[in-house]
């Protein structure tokens, strides 16, 4: 083989594993979820976060009839319903007496405590 077959092949692959990548981190994280609170402070949202163990969405990325308000929220999951119910009940348990759970997409990477 000779060295531009080699170079334009290697290339080809790593722009595949590139593209590969994006449409991974694109994809949504649909699923149920256990949800601890929502606000419209960020902080807020970690200092509950870290409290209860769960992460951080932006619900503006995210399927719910509240996107595009600046809202975020405080969740476990995606997991099945079963399993979402179990985390409602702990996350109860922990201190968010409103946790509830909901079916939802999320299109963007949940934050942790900061």
């Amino acid at each position: 083989m000779n060295t531009f077959f080699k170079t334009t092949l290697l290339a080809g692959a790593v722009a595949i594993m590139a593209a590969s990548a994006n449409q991974a981190h694109a994809q949504a994280a649909c699923g149920w979820y256990a949800f601890a609170m929502a606000t419209k402070s960020e902080r807020a949202a970690v200092r509950m976060a870290n409290r209860v163990g769960g992460r951080v969405f932006d619900v503006d990325a995210s399927n719910s009839p509240n996107a595009g308000q600046g809202w975020w929220t405080v969740a476990r999951g995606p997991s099945s319903k079963s399993r979402a119910n179990r985390a409602r009940r702990d996350l109860r348990a922990r201190g968010a007496r409103g946790a509830y759970i909901g079916h939802r997409c999320f299109y963007d990477t949940p934050r942790t405590g900061y």
